[in-house]
């Protein structure tokens, strides 16, 4: 054998030792095909969207007066609460994502011995969602993965200050009835100042600012006494949250039920109007030929790792018939699985979608 044919051999020999050196570095799994405690890895998740909608809802505690006896006599034709009871009036519907861990695009990534070539380094949120691959060096965290998303807060309107003349009269040990005709008499003329402010009766040049201060201390005071004979409606804002997450075997989810007596009741088992969420993608991945589901589920793959291209679609909130908020939305869990390869590369990842937003190779 030639000096030139050895080398030739030699060239041809070492290129077999790196190959078989930089062979497969890692193996993933669709997780649930893994059985536990037989192999060393660990797990990492793609995310799906789901969507929190905040209900705002005017509550109203109604409550009879102490005095509702005596209601006919003196406003017979004013409006009493009968018995007690709750309103409720849906004022508004807010929407906004959530990334979540998907189970349905879980993976199980197995460490084998690496005798050569660059190491692979993954980072991983603490929900178990990708986010690099590569050098491990990070992204910045999304604000909606530095910390949960809290619903939006509205405080509940106080209850209204009591003014001493009615406490006095509420606790001086009097009878319903003498009670009563004080009451009727304080109302009386309460609504007198009232009508001798606005005509201008007492000939006093106000500011704007004080006119509305003292004609507003007249009706608390006003409205104090008259709760006595017809009642009180405490009223207060408040933010009730309900998720739900699209899919692609459910367009339309009902997701909740309202009524003005019982409010929101999530799911289907409450009394009212069914809520609804529909979910229409917009079919912009229907050109991407991907692997299907069940050839996702039933392989495994070396050296590569599995990202998503998002859907687009047309989201509908509904009470009944009528569409409290429509919004053109990404919904990550819409779209299709594909796989990436892993050689001496860095890859990041959309924590929000599982779309690869950024490739480097090294």
């Amino acid at each position: 054998m030639n000096r030139f044919s050895f080398k030739l051999i030699f060239v041809f020999a070492a290129c077999f030792l790196t190959t078989s050196m930089l062979q497969a570095q890692f193996t993933t799994t669709f997780a649930k095909n893994v059985n536990p405690g037989q192999q060393s890895g660990f797990y990492y998740s793609l995310p799906q969207t789901m969507l929190q909608l905040d209900f705002i809802i005017e509550e109203t505690q109604c409550e009879p007066g102490p005095l509702s006896a005596y209601a006919s006599l003196y406003f017979e034709h004013e409006e009493m609460v009968e018995y007690s009871s709750m309103e409720y009036k849906l004022l508004d519907v807010r929407m906004k994502q959530v990334a979540t861990p998907d189970p349905n695009a879980t993976f199980f990534v197995s460490v084998g011995a690496v005798r050569g070539g660059s190491k692979a380094e993954f980072d991983i949120l603490p929900n178990g969602i990708i986010r690099s691959v590569g050098s491990g060096s990070a992204l910045v965290e999304s604000e909606s993965q530095q910390k949960p998303q809290e619903p939006l807060q509205i405080p509940p309107c106080m209850a209204k200050s009591r003014n001493q003349g009615f406490i006095k009269l509420i606790t001086s040990g009097k009878s319903d009835a003498q009670i009563a005709r004080e009451a009727a008499d304080k109302i009386a003329g309460i609504r007198d100042s009232k009508f001798k402010l606005i005509s201008g009766y007492y000939e006093t040049a106000y500011t704007p600012e004080s006119f509305r201060e003292m004609y507003s201390k007249l009706e608390e005071m006003e409205q104090d006494y008259l709760s006595l004979f017809l009642g009180s409606r405490v009223t207060s804002t408040v933010v009730r949250p309900v998720y739900v997450i699209p899919s692609k075997e459910v367009l339309t989810q009902t997701v909740a039920k309202f009524s003005e007596s019982d409010g929101l009741t999530t799911g289907t088992s409450g009394s009212g109007s069914p809520i609804t969420v529909q979910t229409l993608p917009l079919n912009n991945t229907a050109g991407i030929n991907a692997p299907s589901q069940s050839a996702v589920e039933s392989m495994s793959y070396d050296n590569k790792l599995f990202y998503r291209v998002p859907e687009t679609a047309n989201v509908k909130v509904s009470l009944k018939n009528t569409t409290l908020i429509e919004e053109r939305l990404i919904i990550s869990q819409l779209g299709v699985l594909l796989m990436a390869p892993f050689a001496n590369t860095r890859m990041d990842f959309d924590t929000e979608t599982g779309q690869i937003i950024n490739m480097k190779m090294q």
